[in-house]
């Protein structure tokens, strides 16, 4: 269409960005994104709340909250789903504080709230140690007008349990009995994992029977949970011929279960029967290539890892973008940088796109192996592309030009960053100053900071 100068719409748009939203190809959605806008269409509100989602899946989380800023000036009124889309992000990726500063704004902002919203600030004013405000918030949803449902119960009994309030705990799973809350897998679990805590392992045993007796089938965390109980009790034997018994009867062995057991087997000084366990993931017949590459990867295993990775890849069987961001990080960790530019080259082999974190990893692992050429390629073709980077990244980059000693690109960079209003400025002046003392142009250095100081003091003049 753009070759033949046919000019696309906000629908063609919208799709486009949730398709590659869907396949979580985000750094190609956010490409999307700005050609929408710089096509002069204006996005709407459901487009708009599709970016916000797109932004943090991406961990741009900065550019994900100046979208709702964004959405006021172009007269664009951010809705519950804008908000709750924004604190589900931060949720994920343990931005609480962010949460509760957003969730404030939202209130200021007299956005109505509903129940995805109220579930999830129960659980970060529960992550946050505030559970006072978490029960006061599950207890006035129905003046709001909001039933609470299994999820509002389950994370309200997670944060009483985290705060030791273990009779609250009881009392609420009990009340949710007798007011016929439909309980689930969930709600038993965090019980079990609260009887645990006190030390009751035999309560916590009985609520698996309870369970079965209900009909509630038991997961890999409920059986993961109560080995990590009886092994915590001194009762390892209980566990592993749970564990066996779990084999034998071909219920799927999670990474969950799998890890717990080769912890208890570490920790018990077992090492030969935690070894023939991840020798057993080597070979994975009951278990996704996937999942047993994440959890070597995990473990720190590098060569059983790497051995499944390659395996799993020329059999086409890595089907998840998040594996390759496993090993690289892996890889990475381990200071193996060939390694983490042959996983890269793989996976733009195979058509994901990075992310901005595999981004930064393959960036140093090129100037580690003095590879300024290819880092150089890469960061402009990822710009190219419309991939919007975190500040570390444009950082790294200058870092990789000092190292090449290449002032000129340095110099260049810098200006380019400097008009750019999203950058942290102090922190690029700082990036910048110390990379020309490293190289010991202590003149260059000063003339850096003397920039910023005189900037600084402007804006204070200002104010």
């Amino acid at each position: 269409m753009e070759q033949d100068n046919v000019s696309g719409d906000l629908v063609l748009y919208s799709n486009l960005i949730d398709l590659a939203r869907k396949l979580s190809d985000y750094s190609k959605a956010i490409s999307i994104f700005s050609r929408l806008k710089a096509s002069t269409i204006t996005p709407d509100l459901i487009a708009y709340n599709s970016m916000i989602n797109v932004f943090g899946k991406a961990k741009l989380f900065r550019e994900a909250r100046l979208l709702l800023q964004e959405m006021r000036d172009n007269a664009v009124q951010p809705d519950t789903v804008s908000y709750s889309t924004l604190l589900a992000i931060y949720v994920d990726n343990q931005k609480f504080v962010e949460a509760l500063s957003l969730f404030s704004e939202m209130n200021e902002a007299k956005c109505p709230l509903d129940l995805t919203t109220c579930n999830i600030m129960i659980d970060v004013y529960g992550q946050l140690h505030m559970p006072k405000e978490a029960d006061r918030l599950f207890w006035s949803m129905r003046k709001m007008g909001i039933q609470p449902n299994v999820i509002s119960y389950n994370t309200l009994l997670r944060v009483y349990g985290e705060a030791d309030l273990f009779g609250e705990a009881i009392h609420l799973f009990r009340l949710m009995q007798s007011k016929d809350v439909q309980q689930n897998v969930v709600t038993y679990n965090t019980m079990i994992n609260i009887y645990g805590k006190t030390l009751e392992h035999e309560k916590a045993t009985n609520l698996i029977q309870e369970m079965n007796k209900r009909g509630i089938e038991p997961n890999a965390i409920t059986y993961s949970t109560i080995i990590s109980i009886w092994e915590k009790a001194g009762k390892l034997d209980r566990a592993a011929i749970l564990f066996q018994k779990l084999r034998s009867s071909g219920v799927r062995i999670d990474e969950v279960l799998y890890q717990t057991m080769i912890v208890a087997y570490e920790r018990t000084g077992l090492v030969a029967h935690a070894k023939r366990l991840l020798h057993e993931l080597k070979r994975p017949d009951n278990i996704p290539r996937d999942t047993a590459i994440a959890i070597l990867a995990r473990a720190g295993r590098i060569e059983e890892a790497t051995w499944v990775f390659r395996q799993a890849f020329d059999a086409r069987e890595v089907k998840d973008i998040s594996v390759f961001g496993c090993m690289i990080n892996l890889f990475s960790k381990n200071k193996k940088y060939a390694n983490v530019v042959e996983v890269f080259e793989k996976m733009r082999e195979v058509g994901y796109f990075p992310d901005s974190d595999v981004i930064a990893l393959v960036l140093n692992a090129f100037g580690k192996l003095r590879e300024f050429d290819k880092a150089d390629a890469l960061y402009r073709q990822m710009h190219e592309e419309g991939c919007v980077f975190p500040d570390e990244v444009h950082f790294q980059m200058l870092s990789l030009y000092g190292a090449r000693k290449d002032f000129v690109m340095v110099e260049s960079l810098f200006e380019k960053l400097d008009s750019n209003p999203n950058i942290n400025k102090k922190e690029l002046h700082l990036v910048v100053a110390s990379i020309y003392e490293r190289a010991d142009r202590l003149n260059d250095a000063s003339r850096i900071m003397n920039r910023m100081n005189k900037k600084a003091n402007r804006i204070h003049d200002h104010a």
